[in-house]
């Protein structure tokens, strides 16, 4: 009992302190939402959660947003999006197929260091969304793999790259590859995202270049 009750009295100073600070809005709640749906998961975060969290009760929420699951896929889409812009550029310009591979790495490197809470929750967390948003999310996936593989196709027909027998299992490896650095990545690790997607690009083009 005595940690409920302080448990409501940190939310109560929370509440005040938010509300000190300035108006609620939609840039505020989505960023306590992908704090708490980083700490805690999707289903166990409750609209009182975030609620208390932007320091708002839970039914002035919904001048905001429309549902909880209405956050999570504008949390998902924009953090997909944030890599499809910055890679997309790299995988459709002139520059060679091993050049672009480096630069794409780096490019999905340098938007994790700046989103990493924001890419945990649209990587991982997108499978609790209902159908009808998980087909969004399933064709901004499917195009993020579309710009690896026109690199790795580009690659191969230019013979910079080995003759893949199965082109696609080796792009969904490198997407695995840079999709599980959500879990060992630290801003305040020893190297920097662009010295780590050196590591990276060397380790990928180790089994992709003759």
């Amino acid at each position: 009992m005595a940690k409920q009750r302080e448990l409501r009295v940190t939310r109560q100073r929370e509440r005040g302190t938010r509300a000190a600070s300035g108006p609620v809005s939609a840039e505020l709640i989505e960023r306590e939402a992908i704090r708490l749906f980083g700490e805690r998961t999707y289903p166990v975060v409750g609209m009182r959660d975030i609620s208390d969290a932007v320091g708002i009760l839970p039914g002035s929420l919904y001048v905001h947003i429309n549902s909880k699951e209405d956050l999570l896929i504008k949390i998902v889409e924009r953090g997909i999006r944030s890599y499809l812009d910055a890679i997309a550029p790299i995988a459709e310009s002139e520059q060679s197929a091993t050049i672009r591979l480096r630069e794409a790495i780096k490019a999905h490197m340098l938007v994790l260091a700046t989103a990493l809470e924001q890419t945990r929750v649209s990587f991982h967390q997108w499978t609790y969304l209902s159908s009808e948003h998980k087909e969004r999310v399933i064709l901004m996936r499917q195009r993020y793999e579309e710009l690896f593989s026109r690199i790795l196709n580009d690659g191969i027909s230019s013979g910079e790259f080995r003759d893949l027998s199965n082109p696609r299992i080796a792009v969904l490896a490198l997407i695995g590859m840079l999709n599980s650095a959500t879990e060992w990545y630290s801003p305040t690790g020893p190297l920097s995202p662009e010295a780590l997607s050196e590591v990276l690009a060397d380790n990928a083009l180790i089994g992709l270049q003759k």
